[in-house]
């Protein structure tokens, strides 16, 4: 006989007590000998009443750039569920937390020869600054900021996020001739690092990888026509950035994710937002029961 753990006394006693049906469709429900308790088992999708393969397939179409309403005609069409744009940007921003969170716990193994730069981001009728890094070798973001200024103090924090994501595995960093980095650089990576930079006029400079990414991402959230505030755009970068490391395929890394390419096996299935959901939740029963 198989046994499962309790969701609520966390004893690994329970077995299979048939199907309950809501209207979302069948789920396994589970009993427990030791506490008699009956519960649904959905591994990190708990308290929704939609399907997890619909809630990906949302989050999915998020990730791409589809806009809320395009998102809600397609779940009516094709999965004949009908939410409303406020629930989906709800499971965005949750999920977005959650995965964020979790793959913060995961060191990536880099080449180390990484380009930074800053993009603008219409927030209302103002632009905010989203400052990015990226290792060259593996495609990987290893570090981001939102600001409201550009200075060398947002660049310091910036730079500091890179490092600590990344375990001081930078060892040369490309960036364009802005007077915003020299002193960050230094103070948080010390003299030993290279600063390789060159002013636009010479063609010398080529932030092509950084800049392939901002390309993307303008494709991405030019459905939204700007941002509502900096916290919006906070919540949607942290959501679409863990899904550009570890759930989008690269054509130039043989079609895997950067994540893969940095060394970072999670085994995901076929449905990877699905897989790192469930991942996320596996190692959250498992640092319960240590």
């Amino acid at each position: 006989m198989v046994l499962f753990v309790c969701k609520f006394c966390k004893s690994k006693s329970a077995v299979k007590f048939g199907l309950r049906k809501n209207w979302s469709g069948f789920v396994q429900r589970y009993s427990c000998s030791d506490c008699g308790k009956t519960f649904v088992d959905r591994k990190g999708f708990e308290n929704f009443r939609t399907k997890p393969e619909v809630i990906t397939a949302a989050l999915d179409l998020r990730a791409k750039g589809v806009s809320l309403a395009d998102v809600v005609d397609h779940l009516d069409q094709h999965h004949r569920i009908k939410v409303s744009r406020q629930t989906i940007l709800d499971w965005q921003n949750k999920f977005g937390k959650k995965l964020k969170s979790f793959t913060q716990t995961l060191t990536p193994q880099i080449d180390g020869d990484v380009h930074a730069d800053e993009v603008f981001l219409k927030v209302r009728k103002n632009f905010n600054y989203f400052w990015d890094c990226m290792d060259y070798v593996t495609k990987f973001i290893v570090g981001t900021h939102i600001s409201t200024e550009r200075n060398w103090r947002e660049a310091e924090i910036f730079l500091a996020n890179a490092k600590q994501t990344t375990q001081d595995q930078i060892w040369r960093i490309h960036t364009d001739n802005s007077f915003d980095y020299p002193l960050p650089i230094k103070k948080v990576f010390g003299k030993s690092i290279i600063h390789q930079h060159f002013p636009a006029w010479k063609h010398q400079f080529k932030n092509n990888p950084i800049e392939r990414f901002h390309n993307t991402l303008k494709q991405r959230y030019k459905t939204f026509r700007g941002f509502d505030n900096t916290q919006s755009a906070e919540r949607f970068l942290d959501f679409w950035t863990t899904y550009y490391n570890f759930i989008r395929k690269h054509t130039s890394l043989g079609f895997k994710t950067p994540a893969q390419a940095a060394k970072i096996e999670l085994n995901l299935g076929r449905n990877r937002m699905m897989s790192l959901i469930k991942r996320l939740f596996k190692q959250f029963q498992e640092i319960y029961y240590l």
